[in-house]
């Protein structure tokens, strides 16, 4: 009795994160980040003094909304490079079963080995961005 519901309330999901996405898209369309703090202070920096792997990736969304690509790529690279891939893990998220090569990559998403890859490469971009070592391509430009 209960399933059909639920699986009603499932389906409701992607379309909940979808919502909140665009009107996240919309505020920082609205309001540049780069003149107004719309998020709090990051823990991470406050505890080490470093950028952590988001830092940067609001002003980044919100240069990519305004066309500026090289902008957005400056604020934060790894943000910007994993977009498309979250964009592929909703799309297999709302439509399952009905596409065999997103089933596979959402299968895929949920591998401990591709969370630890994934977690390895954010702390790379972390180290990377902070120490610099001749990519100074990564790092924020400030915050």
């Amino acid at each position: 009795m209960g399933t059909a519901a639920s699986s009603v309330r499932a389906g409701r999901a992607p379309w909940a994160v979808a919502g909140a996405v665009a009107c996240s898209c919309v505020a920082v369309a609205v309001v540049d980040p780069t003149e107004h703090a719309l998020t709090p202070p990051c823990p991470f920096r406050l505890a080490t003094g470093w950028w952590c792997p988001f830092c940067g990736g609001t002003r980044a969304v919100s240069r990519l909304l305004r066309g500026d690509l090289g902008e957005a790529w400056r604020y934060n690279a790894a943000a910007l490079a994993l977009l498309p891939v979250a964009v592929l893990l909703w799309v297999a998220w709302l439509t399952p079963g009905r596409f065999a090569p997103l089933d596979a990559l959402r299968r895929a998403a949920w591998r401990p080995r591709v969370a630890w890859s994934l977690a390895v490469a954010l702390v790379g971009f972390v180290v990377a961005r902070n120490v610099g070592w001749g990519v100074e391509h990564l790092r924020f430009p400030g915050a």
